[in-house]
């Protein structure tokens, strides 16, 4: 949340009135401010992409049909006023046992089934959100990284790969505290770290090739602007919606939590503040 606010919206906003003065953007004054435009739609994306994965794993629990296994008969004692009964259930399901004021139903089935269901669907849910995540980490420092390609003297290739390198330990630690907390599998942990890892990398090619090509750098840029603003509304969307709401939802110790979350924003505010600059 203090990635987004404190460091990557103020960014945003100068690239947008730079394209505005560049003319790659029309200028609409105030009534249509381009970054939050560009951070609206990413984070209306991630929910619609949500709702498409919520849609396909209920059409997948519609579309599987379980068989229950056959009851077996069994032996009930049952401790009554006038003694100890004994009745054999035939079926635990439907059986149902009276004697005055005592009524006994017995039924288990189809609670277990709801529940491995429910498990599935928060494990599909996770990784839906770790994945859009690492996307959205990636493309933001891979835009970091198209800087760098872009830069023509070897002080400022320097310059800015101490900033990203900087910005960039603290995001890993950050993606590695979120996958262990949500008991993310081995093999994905190291694809993920793999593709946000190499994102940076990819980036200095991109802006590198451009450079060399000759091409048009201000039309990729406002390219760059507009998938950024979206990665930045992605960041927002799984902030909200996984981390926080899990958090909260646990209910325990809520003012530790909250004061655990302002001093989080506070010191990754003071952290950013200490790294120099991308610019």
């Amino acid at each position: 949340m203090a990635t987004v606010f404190m460091h990557l919206l103020p960014e945003l906003e100068n690239d947008c009135k730079e394209q505005v003065e560049i003319g790659n953007l029309p200028d609409l004054g105030e009534a249509v401010p381009w970054a939050m435009l560009f951070l609206s739609c990413g984070f209306f994306f991630v929910y619609f992409v949500e709702e498409l994965a919520h849609s396909f794993v209920t059409w997948q629990k519609k579309g599987k049909s379980f068989k229950p296994a056959q009851p077996t008969p069994s032996i009930v004692e049952i401790e009554m006023n006038s003694g100890k009964t004994k009745y054999t259930v035939e079926d635990p399901n439907k059986t149902e046992l009276q004697d005055g004021s005592l009524r006994i139903q017995v039924g288990c089935c189809a609670v277990q089934e709801h529940i491995i269901l429910d498990e599935d669907e928060h494990s599909v849910m996770s990784n839906v959100r770790n994945v859009l995540t690492i996307l959205a980490l990636s493309c933001h420092c891979f835009f970091e990284g198209f800087a760098v390609g872009m830069e023509d003297t070897t002080a400022g290739i320097w310059y800015l790969f101490s900033a990203i390198s900087s910005h960039k330990y603290v995001l890993s630690f950050c993606i590695g505290v979120e996958m262990l907390a949500c008991n993310t599998k081995t093999i994905l942990i190291y694809i993920y770290t793999g593709i946000f890892g190499l994102s940076s990398t990819f980036g200095i090619a991109g802006g590198w090739i451009i450079v060399e090509t000759g091409s048009e750098g201000a039309e990729k840029h406002a390219a760059a602007v507009v998938l950024q603003g979206m990665a930045m509304g992605t960041i927002l969307y799984v902030t909200f919606f996984e981390i926080l709401q899990n958090e909260k939802s646990k209910r325990q110790n809520s003012y530790l939590q909250l004061a655990s979350i302002i001093i989080g924003f506070v010191c990754m505010s003071l952290l950013m503040s200490l790294v120099p600059d991308d610019d």
